[in-house]
């Protein structure tokens, strides 16, 4: 008898310490930094703050919980730690100097994640070429070498990049970085590399975004559109169907986008006048993901026309998938009754295109 309440013991005692961690705790102690200085933690991939502390003898702790691992960041007033968070134990121990100088994209002095181990091996993969950025930009710049020079270095890296996911891809590190290269592969290859992984990153929310790019229904020129729905700089909700009833110019853009804001400032003012008379509207889409981005961009180019987003990366914004958005500025001509007409890339006559619909010209 005694015997079998031992070994039940047993039983129990490896089942408890085999049991997944429910939460994360971020331990960390970072010298040189001073007593009541706010830390916050906060969401790399939607820029919100997931919690706040003060530091107390150099020390800080974040307690919580993910339901994915997540790319996160710890800013202390001129300080910044990036990693990758996950429900562990994780440490952190480093002096202010040492974090000041690592410019890497991933802290090395964050342990506990296996998901930043690999991001870790990822950034070491690159490294070779990565150290020869600022040199192949400067000589860009001094037109030592051509613009197709320029971009055959940017894809290796990316081809390098991949070259690293595709041999290690059951993980949410690779699963999370694929979704930035969806474009740069054959949807055989997408679908390849999706169905060979477990079925907790096929469920998890990096999973979700894979699976729906590839099966999404995405909207094509004749279709009708598919909804959108935001808020504008005032919190007010804004639908893409309200609009029902004008020749509305879809526009997709973002306060970090150059290209765009030149758009919105040469092309769109000039439009308004030619059109007023038309039954024309503009309606924007921002894939900002930092409201005070938006609003100062929108606030400089004046924008007084419907504006509306979900503070929501591109990379991972259901609207992207929908409207096969790889790359913006890019605007959709759309019909009274709500079909799209017109897919129009950022170097084509905007304006051609506009009056076919609008003035009846060939």
């Amino acid at each position: 008898m005694k015997k079998s309440i031992v070994i039940l013991c047993l039983i129990i005692g490896l089942t408890s310490c085999q049991k997944k961690q429910s939460g994360y705790i971020v331990e960390a102690n970072v010298i040189g930094l001073k007593d009541s200085t706010k830390v916050y933690l906060f969401n790399v991939n939607t820029y919100k703050d997931i919690d706040s502390t003060i530091i107390i003898n150099n020390k800080f702790t974040f307690k919580g919980a993910l339901n994915d691992p997540t790319l996160v960041g710890i800013y202390i007033s001129d300080v910044s730690i990036r990693f990758w968070l996950e429900n562990k134990e994780i440490k952190i121990n480093s002096s202010k100097n040492q974090l000041l100088e690592n410019k890497e994209e991933y802290s090395n002095y964050v342990v506990g994640s296996e998901t930043q181990k690999i991001a870790l091996r990822h950034l070491e993969f690159l490294k070779p070429l990565t150290d020869r950025k600022i040199e192949i930009s400067q000589k860009k710049s001094s037109g030592i070498i051509s613009e197709e020079q320029f971009k055959q270095f940017r894809d290796s890296i990316t081809s390098t990049s991949l070259e690293f996911i595709l041999e290690n891809p059951n993980n949410y590190f690779s699963l999370s970085k694929i979704l930035d290269y969806r474009f740069d592969l054959k949807k055989e290859e997408l679908e390849d590399y999706f169905s060979q992984l477990p079925l907790e990153l096929k469920k998890s929310s990096y999973g979700k975004i894979l699976d729906d790019f590839l099966h999404l229904k995405r909207v094509k020129e004749g279709d009708d559109i598919a909804d959108i729905i935001g808020k504008n700089l005032d919190g007010e909700e804004v639908k893409l169907s309200d609009f029902k009833g004008k020749v509305v110019l879809l526009d997709f853009w973002a306060g970090w986008c150059p290209p765009c804001i030149k758009q919105i400032k040469e092309e769109f003012p000039s439009l308004i006048e030619k059109y007023k008379d038309k039954n024309f509207q503009i309606v924007s889409y921002s894939f900002d993901i930092r409201r005070e981005m938006w609003k100062n961009a929108s606030d400089k180019l004046e924008i007084n026309w419907p504006n509306f987003s979900k503070l929501t990366k591109i990379n991972i914004d259901p609207v992207a998938l929908q409207y096969d958005i790889s790359s913006i500025p890019i605007t959709f001509i759309i019909s009274e009754e709500g079909k799209v007409l017109k897919k129009v890339e950022y170097n084509d006559d905007l304006e051609k295109e506009l009056d076919k619909v609008l003035l009846g010209k060939e």
